[in-house]
């Protein structure tokens, strides 16, 4: 899987993302997250051990982590599992 970034949700479960810096740094809630915009949500590959790997989102706030794993908001920019969010998804041509 190469390197990545880590959420820790409350239970310390680690949900992975190679959106960010992939220096293998590690964030738990309310941690800042290095990111451009203030609030969205990012998708997030990971789970308790011992299980299959699931895909989630994890939600940030004012550039802090909010909650992993979570639902989709629609209301909030939704960025890839390497860091790419489609400006033009919601425009309706």
């Amino acid at each position: 899987m190469g390197m990545f970034d880590s959420f820790y949700d409350a239970d310390g479960t680690e949900w992975q993302t190679k959106a960010f810096r992939c220096n293998l740094d590690r964030y738990t809630s309310s941690d800042n997250v290095p990111a451009s915009i203030d609030d969205f949500q990012v998708e997030v590959l990971g789970g308790k051990r011992g299980e299959t790997s699931q895909d989630a989102l994890a939600t940030i706030r004012d550039r802090k982590l909010s909650k992993v794993p979570d639902v989709r908001d629609e209301s909030l920019p939704l960025m890839d599992y390497h860091g790419y969010i489609d400006h033009y998804a919601e425009i309706e041509f």
